[in-house]
């Protein structure tokens, strides 16, 4: 992991008082003198707060605290309420259990500083941000630097917190974006999560001791499980189930009260190919609504060049008629004694999702819910639609057998790991064995972790042939950062309120070679400003972020995208194997310069690499941020 470069004092929010300083985020930093400071809020313009921070350390425990101070002089709640670690419920949204202070007639960045009793090296930051109400949520903090010892150990953007009285009201303002009224899963608040380590067994020893895990059903025990399946006591373990593909875009009609209109209204032939839109039912609405994102390489509609790669491919090479297929679950990534995915879906030759297979599936575990795994309802976050089992390091993998009525030819499987939320992201699976009619392909093979949200379709495609691919791999002789998804949080532009855009992007293995993107890699959301409903078939779609004409004054070479209300636009790259890259060029917008993105955050598989500023364009310059990712 990175190391902590030096910083500046106060550091500027992302509003434009100042400058942006880069910084890496330090493994396991140690030290005794914290300072929070608050940047800026979400859009109160006198007050700022929070609801609790909590702090692990390297042995998995909260650090405890000497004493603790703040700079502001109007304040709202006890600065014990920030710390309150013997409290088993974080998520309040009691203001007598919240601090909130008064900003705008302080000369200086409001601060919280603790002591604490000794010297710690520090594992894992969780922020639950300010959540009295939905209009009380926008005093939360929006920008936050945190500094251990006089060091930054982290700079950026802390999510807004909301608070419902039931499933259906929206997030914050996000009503003008319908996304998230759709998931009853998204409507909760989460924390904001700031990891110091990759180290596995110091996750494991922090899931033992935290009570947020713990008390919200993050980790279930065996005996958890066996309950909350007592109401399907009289299913047969083994459920017949009709694979049925499920939509994976969705068209959005987004009001756009108070937004100007941007572009050449003209007719233009759509660059990208979207797939049709099935009937939503109430359970997979939410699958519906995700913003028109790259299709993953596992949709029924694929590019007709890549077709035509595969079928080159795959035109010597014979796939066995598939009767019996087993799945042994080898590993998870890091919950203590649950596992569980999303769903399954066969690939027929040439890579098209088979459709009404006639099948069968069981599990060797007591579970009776593994039918989900073919209920075709699979971009969610609805736990009911998914599998989940108790898992022990030291039991037998748990082995999952899918029998079809009659043979097929298969020549891969798509996994949706589990995705209930963030943290339960951790009982996905990790690594799998696979059998194909008792004989094992080469493994062990290697999953992704789900994001624990549907900004993208996070389906991972294992194709039979070309198991050796996603086998875990030693390390070779670079510094490079390996990881499966690389998100780019693109925080405010350069003065546009309204739209935020990139020219291109640039990504570079650890030989320095440029990686070539393919549409299935790349996700945006907001996908582009096509989101809004009354804009229609404009050019500047996502996918030209990876067309190779970046510096350029041409828009039809560039993306633009809707800046949302409490949201961020983000960028995602995925790949179905860790990929190794030394450093990610940015080229910023150039067809009018303030909408190009100012602050940026990237992140590795949700550890978050780099935060910084990009230059702006000009009418004859594109602004360019270099990214090294090469550890020191």
């Amino acid at each position: 992991m990175s190391k902590s470069v030096s910083t500046k004092k106060h550091l500027s929010d992302c509003n434009g008082s100042g400058e942006a300083y880069p910084f890496a985020i330090p493994e396991l930093p140690r030290g005794e003198l914290f300072r929070f400071i608050l940047c800026s809020s979400w859009d109160d313009p006198h007050f700022i707060g929070l609801n609790s921070i909590e702090l692990f350390n390297a042995v998995g425990k909260r650090p405890q605290i000497d004493k603790m101070k703040t700079n502001a002089s109007i304040t709202r709640g006890s600065l014990d309420n920030v710390f309150k670690n013997g409290e088993a419920n974080l998520s309040t949204n009691d203001p007598r259990k919240m601090w909130s202070a008064r900003y705008d007639n302080l000369s200086e960045l409001l601060y919280i500083e603790i002591h604490l009793k000794e010297q710690e090296s520090i594992a894992m930051i969780r922020i639950w941000n300010y959540n009295e109400s939905r209009v009380h949520a926008l005093c939360g903090v929006h920008d936050l630097r945190i500094e251990l010892d006089g060091s930054t150990i982290f700079q950026g953007e802390i999510s807004c917190a909301f608070t419902f009285e039931n499933e259906e009201e929206s997030m914050g303002d996000v009503g003008i974006f319908e996304t998230f009224l759709l998931d009853p899963a998204a409507t909760s608040p989460f924390p904001h999560t700031i990891l110091f380590t990759t180290s596995d067994t110091i996750l494991e020893l922090i899931a033992e001791n935290d009570k947020c895990l713990r008390r919200d059903e993050i980790m279930r025990s065996a005996l958890d499980l066996h309950e909350l399946t007592n109401d399907l006591e009289d299913e047969s373990l083994t459920v017949s189930a009709i694979i049925e593909t499920p939509s994976r875009t969705g068209v959005i009609n987004t009001p756009n009260a108070l937004r100007p209109v941007t572009g050449d209204r003209r007719p233009r032939i759509r660059s990208t190919t979207r797939s049709t839109d099935q009937k939503p039912t109430n359970t997979d609405v939410a699958e519906e609504r995700v913003s028109k994102l790259s299709t993953r390489s596992c949709s029924t509609e694929r590019d007709q060049t890549e077709n035509d790669e595969m079928k080159a491919e795959q035109e010597d090479v014979g796939f066995p008629l598939l009767k019996v297929f087993h799945m042994e679950l080898l590993e998870n990534w890091g919950a203590p004694d649950c596992i569980g995915l999303t769903g399954l879906q066969f690939l027929g030759p040439y890579g098209i999702v088979l459709d009404h297979l006639d099948c069968s599936i069981t599990t060797s575990t007591a579970t009776h819910t593994s039918y989900r795994l073919l209920n075709g309802r699979n971009l969610t976050r609805n736990r009911e639609d998914m599998w989940l089992s108790s898992y022990s390091h030291n039991s037998p993998p748990i082995r999952l057998t899918v029998t079809f009525a009659e043979p097929i030819i298969a020549s891969g499987i798509c996994v949706w790991n589990y995705n209930a939320s963030p943290e339960m992201s951790y009982a996905g699976v990790r690594c799998i064995q696979i059998y194909l009619n008792g004989k094992p392909l080469q493994g062990p093979i290697l999953l992704r972790k789900a994001s624990g949200y549907i900004h993208f379709d996070y389906v991972q495609d294992i194709i039979f042939n070309k198991c050796i691919l996603y086998k875990p791999i030693s390390r070779p002789q670079t510094q490079s950062i390996n990881g499966f998804t690389y998100q780019l949080r693109l925080h405010c532009s350069w003065g546009d309120e309204y739209y935020i855009g990139l020219n291109g992007i640039e990504f570079y293995n650890h030989r320095e070679e440029l990686i070539k993107l393919l549409p299935q890699n790349l996700a945006a959301f907001p996908e582009s400003i096509n989101v809004l409903s009354n804009v229609n078939d404009d050019p500047r779609t996502s996918e030209k972020l990876i067309d190779g004409f970046n510096d350029t004054e041409n828009p039809l070479h560039m993306w633009l995208t809707p800046i949302l209300p409490n949201r961020c636009a983000r960028v995602f790259v995925v790949f179905d194997i860790p990929t190794y890259v030394s450093h990610i060029n940015v080229y910023n917008y150039r067809k009018t310069p303030e909408r190009g993105v100012r602050l940026v955050t990237i992140s590795v598989d949700d550890l978050i690499v780099f935060s910084g500023e990009v230059p702006q364009s000009t009418s004859y310059k594109t602004g360019v941020l270099s990214v090294s990712l090469r550890e020191e």
